[in-house]
């Protein structure tokens, strides 16, 4: 896995942003009334089980061993091999949406799909623009995510999608979501740990890199000023997950996704 850090956090940024931020800063306010009637539950006020530093050594330890982190998962479903890369599209907030959905769809128990990002673009009016996560996640509620097969890649002229898109992207949609509030690192640290030992991933949303990707694991490492490092599926061809370090490479945003509406 490539690792970044303080010294080469530039290197993504370079290779992210095409002169505007991909993924905005989230609309809803959480906790509030807009937000819990779209499936965004607050983490810190619906659970009193979250990890604490001391917890994090040994729950870390136990979800690698147990294979329960959802990078496990999506290495079963496969559906990352295929690739996944948005190109030169500023569809990030669309593409971490989606893999957080596959991974949840695997961790559920039921058969792999994979299900196309570009079938999100009717919420910036199929312009090739970056958008708000926490929208991104309510209007994927309403309208579901498609499916390959009826969405190509790259595509953003939806007049050229398979006949019954939209009705097939009903099949697929993400309906509650655990929502997390960054008081400390430790704090966004803590609420993320206590998702991915469920077995389901985070989309998250750096506010510094203006990109949203996929979180998958984390790892320990005693050698690092914060030993906590986070694994992400990015979005932009990389061959394995990547690694980021420090309390930079902690999220801004982060939604643990728990349930979606399937149509087997």
């Amino acid at each position: 896995m490539q690792r970044y850090d303080r010294r080469n956090y530039h290197q993504l940024t370079k290779t992210t942003i095409d002169g505007a931020p991909q993924a905005l800063p989230r609309v809803t306010t959480y906790g509030s009334r807009a937000a819990t009637d779209n499936g965004l539950l607050p983490t810190l006020a619906l659970r009193n089980d979250l990890y604490e530093p001391d917890d994090y050594k040994l729950v870390i330890h136990d979800c690698h061993r147990e294979t329960i982190f959802p990078r496990y998962h999506q290495a079963r479903s496969k559906w990352a091999a295929a690739g996944w890369n948005q190109g030169h599209y500023g569809y990030c907030w669309a593409y971490g949406l989606t893999a957080a959905t596959m991974d949840c769809i695997e961790a559920e128990g039921h058969p792999p799909v994979r299900l196309a990002p570009f079938s999100l673009g009717w919420m910036v009016k199929w312009k090739n623009t970056g958008y708000y996560c926490d929208s991104a996640i309510i209007g994927a509620r309403q309208r579901g995510i498609a499916s390959a097969d009826s969405v190509p890649e790259y595509n953003l002229e939806p007049r050229s999608f398979k006949q019954g898109w939209e009705t097939d992207a009903l099949k697929y949609r993400p309906l509650e979501w655990w929502d997390t509030k960054n008081d400390t690192p430790d704090s966004m640290t803590s609420q993320c740990l206590t998702i991915l030992a469920t077995g389901r991933p985070c989309y998250v949303n750096w506010y510094w890199w203006g990109h949203a990707a996929e979180l998958v694991a984390m790892d320990w490492d005693e050698s690092l000023a914060y030993p906590v490092t986070l694994i992400v599926r990015n979005s932009h061809a990389e061959t394995d997950l990547i690694e980021l370090t420090g309390h930079r490479g902690i999220p801004d945003e982060a939604y643990g996704i728990r349930t979606v509406s399937l149509p087997f």
